[in-house]
């Protein structure tokens, strides 16, 4: 269906179109590894340097992350598609549009306001030949409109609709009473574009069209209404076409972009305190005996290994018990 391409009028100005187009708290304490005992926290060591290091942490350091969670990364595809169409659509390239519909130009000036429609009827062929959209102009009273429809813009979709049977079509509705009193002429003006017209006039080059003609309304005498509508169109079919950068669009596919990828690496590869030595490390008994190879002179903890953490010699056999001072021996 048609819609708005955006309007204006004398004494309100001009209005854009309609174009077509968790937040939470986690529950549970936060995975934590420190150097000294917190409570609910378990005691591991590791080995450096031929020393034991002992860390507090309150879940198992030494557990490897599945690898299903790879698996994840089949959530953000459709995040990522999105992405790269956002970015992609940033790039504009428009094409002409084929003219396989009925491309007569319509100019009804029913209000008589269009002195050279001859001239009106090039500016708008002019349009028709870059862009292959067929504009049209018709122009009425406010009386036609005022009494039956709440705003001009649907008094424009239905001549639209009874005008025209294609999506391919850009129809400038002029309207004003048919008293003026003064020199003050309560005009408004809409325009209604065909879906099919959406990739080249896009809301940034309708925004430009409707800016020039409300401008022009606002300067030009009681009778170059034609004149003021053709100026526009001929200015938009020699710029309407040129090649674009839709910054808005791609700077919030870029900040989307940086934000799926960082919730993707943390949800998917990144492991807190994930340190190799962690991985590595055993979690202690309640009371640590330390003990010296015999081979190398390096100190492990009695009950963590069979075999020097260090050289990899076999370790002795000892008893570990705990007296009554607390002491393990």
């Amino acid at each position: 269906m048609p819609h708005s391409s955006g309007g204006g009028s004398h004494g309100g100005g001009s209005h854009g179109g309609s174009h077509s187009s968790s937040h939470g708290g986690s529950g549970g304490s936060s995975r934590r590894v420190k150097n000294t005992y917190f409570p609910g926290a378990s005691r591991y060591v590791y080995y450096k340097n031929s020393k034991p290091m002992y860390v507090y942490a309150n879940y198992d350091i030494t557990e490897k992350r599945s690898k299903l969670r790879y698996l994840m990364l089949i959530f953000y595809i459709p995040f990522i598609a999105i992405i790269v169409s956002m970015i992609a659509s940033s790039f504009h390239h428009p094409q002409k549009m084929r003219m396989d519909y009925d491309t007569d130009i319509v100019i009804e000036d029913r209000i008589g306001v269009i002195d050279d429609e001859d001239g009106l009827n090039d500016s708008l062929r002019a349009f028709q030949d870059a862009t292959g959209i067929t504009p049209a102009v018709i122009t009425v009273y406010n009386e036609d409109w005022y009494s039956n429809y709440s705003s001009l813009e649907n008094y424009a979709f239905d001549l639209y609709v009874n005008a025209f049977t294609d999506e391919k079509h850009w129809l400038i509705v002029y309207s004003q009473p048919k008293a003026i009193d003064g020199d003050f002429v309560n005009w408004y003006w809409e325009g209604m574009q065909g879906d099919d017209t959406d990739p080249i006039i896009t809301e940034e080059a309708a925004a430009k069209f409707n800016d020039m003609l409300q401008r022009k309304l606002l300067t030009v005498g009681k009778s170059n209404v034609g004149d003021a509508i053709g100026e526009c169109f001929v200015s938009a079919s020699r710029s309407i076409m040129e090649p674009y950068m839709v910054w808005s669009s791609l700077f919030m596919g870029l900040g989307v972009g940086a934000f799926i990828v960082f919730h993707m690496f943390f949800m998917v590869f990144y492991t807190p305190n994930n340190k190799k030595e962690y991985r590595e490390a055993t979690k202690c008994p309640e009371y640590v005996q330390e003990e010296t190879c015999e081979y190398c002179d390096g100190v492990y903890v009695v009950g963590t290994c069979l075999s020097c953490p260090h050289c990899g010699a076999p370790v002795k056999a000892h008893s570990y018990y705990r007296t009554e001072d607390g002491n393990a021996f």
